[in-house]
């Protein structure tokens, strides 16, 4: 058993032994009635029973209960029914599964029965036989919660138009319906479509300006349009109706740090934070935007940069990224020694990151350390671009600190 399971079946059983003493009463009440009853009686107060037993979450002793109604070669579709409802709640997939597969197939115009056999095989992956089966039912009646199990089905095998098509026509029929309207946002924000997510958002909004999920996706898809403010006002919409999570706080920081708002910035980034200590990158975007006046630099900042280095795990196109804004950091407050050491260590974890070699040998120039300096500048020209105004720039250094380290020699 998952924990998932493992923890909703604990849950339900707490659940029933907490049921309502009057609940339990009632069905001790049912069971001496079954006792004298004949069979056709017995069974509507067995079913009766399982009903209440439902209502409370004894999801098992209903099973048992129901179970007992069910006799070899015959087919009571309303036992079945019961039966199949108990496993479903429970979580027992493939009991409920086996249930809905035969009552589909006695009672193939009953469309709760198939609706609920179409959740259970996406829950499965058997999303070829949803498409399929999902088809036949949309011919029989154009039910939202199919044409959406069809969308998903799709979505899942990397089939997105079609995932489009069911998702737009369950919309159609349902505007109101923030679920579907967040999965077609999710596949138009992976094409890049932001225009077009934000247009499902907006429309939903203007229905439901409230709804938590849809404003993340407006305020996601503002941030990917880098306008800032409309994010900003998106995610703070959210946070003031009570969307206390990490992502955000998190967008809120970046956008703020886009509109050089650097303290709130820092605010939201600080409760990203408290909501999510896991991230080098978050500890390193926090160090980044502090640089900006928003904490004394060697007791805010600096701690900030050390964290992430020490909980970075060795992926060098971070770690460089890491060291090339620290080094920056450094290079700013003319700390040339400190800087040319992180900025060599960017250069040792991402070689493409060449305009490391040309800052460490002005670094060195500032220094009047001029030997290592036209080490650096020679090391960025044999791999620089010849031409560029990088390329240029570097030339000219070279041109000059040569020329001071010729009048320094005797």
């Amino acid at each position: 058993m998952s924990p998932r399971r493992y923890i909703l079946a604990a849950l339900l059983s707490v659940l029933c032994l907490a049921a309502p003493a009057q609940s339990r009463r009632d069905i001790a009440a049912l069971d001496s009635l079954v006792a004298v009853s004949d069979s056709a009686a017995a069974r509507g107060l067995v079913l009766r029973k399982a009903t209440l037993l439902k209502r409370m979450y004894c999801f098992d002793e209903a099973a048992e209960a129901l179970s007992s109604l069910l006799r070899p070669g015959s087919m009571d579709t309303e036992v079945l029914g019961e039966l199949a409802d108990c496993h479903y709640q429970a979580g027992r997939s493939p009991e409920a599964m086996l249930l809905y597969m035969q009552l589909t197939q006695l009672h193939p115009e009953d469309l709760g029965n198939q609706v609920r056999f179409l959740s259970l095989l996406n829950r499965a992956g058997a999303l070829s036989d949803v498409v399929a089966r999902g088809r036949e039912v949309l011919q029989r009646d154009t039910l939202i919660p199919v044409l959406t199990l069809v969308g998903d089905a799709f979505n899942k095998m990397e089939q997105p138009d079609s995932a489009m098509h069911y998702y737009g026509a369950a919309l159609h029929r349902r505007p109101r319906n923030a679920s579907v309207v967040s999965k077609m946002s999710n596949i138009l924000l992976e094409r890049k479509d932001y225009d077009g997510a934000l247009s499902l958002a907006e429309n939903y909004l203007a229905l439901d300006s409230l709804n938590i999920d849809i404003l993340r996706i407006q305020g996601l898809a503002y941030y990917l349009k880098e306008n800032w403010m409309l994010s900003a006002d998106a995610f703070e919409l959210a946070v003031e109706l009570g969307d206390d999570t990490y992502a955000p706080h998190y967008y809120l920081a970046k956008d703020y740090s886009g509109l050089h708002m650097f303290r709130e910035a820092d605010e939201h980034f600080m409760r990203a934070w408290q909501l999510d200590s896991t991230r080098a990158s978050l500890a390193l975007e926090i160090a980044v935007n502090r640089t900006n006046g928003i904490a004394a630099y060697r007791t805010g900042v600096v701690p900030w940069f050390e964290k992430a280095l020490k909980m970075m795990e060795p992926d060098s196109t971070l770690m460089s990224s890491i060291y090339q804004n620290y080094a920056t950091a450094e290079y700013t407050r003319m700390d040339w020694d400190k800087a040319i050491s992180l900025y060599q260590k960017a250069y040792e974890y991402n070689q493409k990151n060449i305009s490391a070699l040309s800052t460490i040998g002005y670094c060195y120039e500032q220094k009047k350390d001029y030997r290592h300096a036209v080490e650096y500048y020679e090391r960025y020209l044999k791999v620089g671009r010849p031409g560029t105004r990088a390329y240029q720039f570097v030339e000219e250094s070279l041109r000059f600190v040569r020329a001071e380290r010729f009048m320094e020699d005797p």
